[in-house]
């Protein structure tokens, strides 16, 4: 059994999670799916309301009695109640994003909720280490959606591990097989969390998955493009038309680009029917009525790895068996 030490710590049996893709893309179907098959489950929040958040959490406690996270990007929080309540609701595992995790360590330990801070860099670490965050998590640049990395995971997460030892390292960006993992266990890292390849998975909530699954590496665009709702925050998509149009136009700034305000779908978010802009940030999920081609397909370099759309478990079970034949026991 692939166990480590993180592993241990949180009452999982494998080291494999999946990102907390934001919006709610990863839901309670497939955090309880991937907590149920031994690794560590994400929801993935971003800037969704405490409602949507509290009733969140409760599904995926109906759907599985096994340890799990939530993340949450703290630029995207409109106000402390969706902390305030994964705290109040007893969340094992709160992974922060693209902020300072140090007001809410203590609050955290308190009641027993455990934090984990992602980072881009070995210096964000290191101040997140720190602050008392229980274990860190490295984004490589390779990773899909909003990408706090500038390093390939190669050179950043060996560097991260050296500089926040013996503290727990969490390797995220590029990993989608049982290689990945084996790989990252070799470089320190006590656990991998996966987007891309969780994306493509049958609980996941992308409305998507069959372009993921036919792209490569190539096809992926790391920019600053869509940023309607989050300003100069870059991440990694899929070229689609709307990204092809806007590099051909010699890529031009917020404000003279082509259709800036124009609504290009829409699709139930949180209990609401919500209005896509050209240029935003939430990708299309289960429910969007409107154009694939003029919305933001966010993916990872991995995608050149994954070839269908698997349920979650399966997926987390063909990972281990993979890691397990090149990488001992923990």
């Amino acid at each position: 059994m692939l166990t480590t030490d993180l592993c241990r710590t949180l009452g999982v049996d494998l080291p494999i999670w999946n990102a907390g893709m934001g919006g709610g893309l990863a839901g309670p179907a497939l955090a309880a799916a991937v907590s149920n098959a031994g690794g560590l489950g994400v929801l993935g929040m971003g800037g969704l309301p405490e409602p949507v958040v509290r009733d969140q959490v409760r599904e995926t406690r109906e759907l599985s009695d096994r340890p799990f996270g939530v993340n949450l990007i703290l630029p995207l929080l409109e106000d402390d109640t969706p902390v305030a309540c994964c705290l109040e609701e007893r969340v094992p595992v709160l992974v922060l994003f693209w902020g300072d995790p140090a007001p809410y360590v203590d609050r955290a330990h308190a009641v027993g909720t455990r934090i984990v801070a992602q980072v881009g860099s070995a210096e964000e670490a290191r101040t997140a280490a720190d602050a008392g965050v229980d274990a860190v998590m490295i984004q490589g640049v390779e990773a899909g959606g909003h990408v706090r990395g500038v390093e390939s995971l190669s050179v950043v997460l060996p560097a991260t591990v050296d500089a926040v030892a013996p503290l727990p390292v969490v390797a995220a960006g590029g990993i989608a097989d049982g290689r990945g993992l084996a790989a990252a266990l070799a470089l320190g890292a006590q656990a991998v969390s996966l987007g891309t390849r969780f994306l493509c998975s049958d609980e996941s909530r992308a409305a998507y998955k069959d372009r993921v699954v036919a792209a490569t590496a190539a096809d992926t665009h790391y920019t600053k493009l869509f940023d309607v709702g989050w300003p100069d925050a870059a991440h990694r998509v899929l070229r689609n038309r709307i990204v092809e149009e806007w590099l051909a136009a010699g890529s031009p700034v917020s404000g003279r680009r082509v259709g800036e305000g124009e609504v290009t779908g829409k699709m139930p978010v949180g209990g609401q029917t919500v209005e896509l802009p050209r240029y935003g940030i939430f990708m299309p999920m289960e429910g969007f009525e409107g154009d694939l081609d003029s919305s933001v397909l966010y993916a990872g370099e991995s995608c050149s790895l994954i070839s269908d759309v698997r349920p979650a478990g399966d997926i987390v079970a063909t990972i281990a068996a993979g890691a397990e034949a090149l990488h001992p026991a923990g």
